[in-house]
């Protein structure tokens, strides 16, 4: 069952900080056969940030199931990029594919349905299917607790947030560090870029 990889890789992913997985469908998934496992990055793997910290976790992933996972580097978040470096990797026998990026969940949902015998898997994604799950951290919670921290010690109440993109799990850290802050300093504003 798709389930029970997805609980392992879930765990592995939770052990680095990176995530948990909801099911998105409650009929499940089977697998057929034996886990072959391909991530796509949508930049180097050794970045420094979320790349890398993807990287982090195949490894352990490695080391906790037994398995070599293939992956490659610098998949642009890019349909005519996408699609065929996941092909290549169900070509050579992978029924796993996980992708890294939000910008891959409209075509991860297309190759989702073209391909219904591969589970896929997308960090940070926003579509999810009979065999697509999209995760994602919880970084909100941290992110309360920085707000707070910040609303405490602001003389001035008057707080900065640099974001990455404008969409919705990089919103809900704004928010949550705005309504953390706001817990401590009532008074408490945010600018964001």
């Amino acid at each position: 069952m798709l389930s029970r990889w997805l609980g392992r890789v879930a765990c592995v992913l939770l052990l680095v900080g990176l995530g948990s997985v909801a099911r998105a469908d409650d009929e499940g998934f089977t697998l057929k056969g034996e886990p072959k496992i391909a991530m796509l990055y949508f930049t180097a793997k050794n970045d420094g940030g979320w790349t890398q910290a993807m990287d982090e976790a195949r490894v352990k992933i490695e080391k906790e199931l037994g398995l070599k996972i293939q992956f490659v580097e610098n998949v642009p978040e890019t349909a005519s990029a996408i699609r065929p470096a996941a092909e290549r990797f169900i070509k050579r026998g992978a029924n796993i594919v996980i992708g890294t990026a939000f910008g891959y969940s409209d075509t991860f949902k297309q190759l989702a349905e073209q391909y219904p015998e591969v589970a896929f898997l997308n960090a940070s994604g926003t579509t999810n299917g009979r065999n697509l799950e999209s995760f994602y951290g919880r970084t909100y919670e941290s992110q309360y607790l920085c707000g707070m921290a910040a609303g405490a010690a602001s003389k001035t109440g008057k707080l900065g947030f640099v974001a990455a993109n404008p969409f919705g799990v990089v919103n809900w850290t704004i928010n949550a560090y705005e309504l953390g802050a706001r817990q401590m300093n009532p008074n408490a504003t945010l600018t964001v870029i």
